[in-house]
């Protein structure tokens, strides 16, 4: 039986993993937040009164391959008088959600035509934004407003406070062998997916093990620097149970394992960037969650 992989997350950290996981022999399922408010997907949100699809969009791309005739497909930009120019992936799952009336089975329908054999799930059942208190108690509105604020940041809320999840979603993270925190943006793609009552809820029932996947570099911006260990205490300041730790000693972020190991969390280092900095390299990602799959796999009896 091939073992049930979740991977939690958003944007380009969790496509990273994805192409990695792709073509493993793995029942794989990827959770995606879907609070972005910029770009493509934050401007179909007023017009087409949508969800914001862009990094279901990212999912899809990356199982179908970058190359492949479905993946150009997806990324193709198009132009709609009075909506503007869009990946086709988006406009698809837009035009799709509103058929179907539900974003989860307009992308498995869209799995279905370009061949993909994963499942890409939306976190929540509607549209969502996000807050974010600074550590000076000022509150910062918006995805992209999160993402661009230089001040520490303290807390993450949702709007609604709590937003439902597909219950797909949650079956999914309930039946996983092995649970995923994607690399990325640490309040806007991490915690805007696993923070989410409902799945923060079901992770901390999960008896499956919860491995988060560390940046290459000190994340900047929203994260601001931030050590490890100190966006580990972030995770579960927010109720998110981590219990190990996937990073690359090479890299530009600062493993202490120390505290980490005081925490009860184990430090699995491995090479993880290739040639691009602060990329994670698909190869090496892939053979370091193989080996990770291989530990948990118990002899047959």
């Amino acid at each position: 039986m091939r073992e049930r992989v979740v991977v939690l997350g958003g944007g380009h950290g969790t496509s990273a993993v994805v192409r990695a996981l792709r073509d493993a022999a793995v029942d794989l399922s990827i959770v995606v937040t879907i609070a972005d408010d910029g770009g493509s997907s934050g401007a179909l949100r007023g017009p087409l009164r949508g969800l914001a699809v862009g990094d279901m969009r990212r999912s899809l791309t990356a199982l179908s391959g970058e190359g492949s005739v479905a993946g150009r497909a997806l990324s193709r930009p198009v132009t709609i008088h009075r909506v503007g120019t869009h990946p086709l992936g988006n406009l698809l799952l837009q035009s799709l959600t509103g058929a179907f009336g539900d974003l989860g089975l307009a992308a498995s329908w869209l799995e279905d035509q370009i061949g993909v054999a994963a499942r890409v799930l939306p976190a929540t059942r509607e549209p969502v934004a996000l807050l974010a208190e600074t550590q000076d108690g000022r509150l910062v509105h918006g995805e992209s407003a999160i993402g661009r604020c230089r001040t520490p940041l303290r807390r993450l809320y949702f709007s609604p406070a709590c937003p439902r999840s597909p219950r797909a979603a949650l079956r999914a993270v309930a039946a996983a062998d092995l649970l995923l925190l994607a690399p990325g943006s640490l309040f806007t793609s991490t915690l805007a997916t696993a923070a989410l009552p409902d799945l923060r809820a079901t992770l901390a029932a999960s008896w499956a093990p919860v491995v988060w996947l560390c940046n290459l570099g000190d994340g900047g911006g929203e994260a601001n620097g931030l050590s490890a260990s100190r966006q580990l205490a972030a995770l579960t300041e927010h109720g998110i149970r981590v219990d190990a730790v996937l990073y690359d000693p090479e890299a530009g972020v600062c493993v202490d394992r120390r505290p980490l190991q005081r925490a009860g969390v184990r430090c699995l280092a491995h090479p993880l960037q290739g040639d691009a900095p602060g990329v994670h390299d698909a190869t090496l990602l892939r053979a370091a969650l193989e080996q990770l799959l291989s530990s948990l796999r118990r002899p047959s009896v």
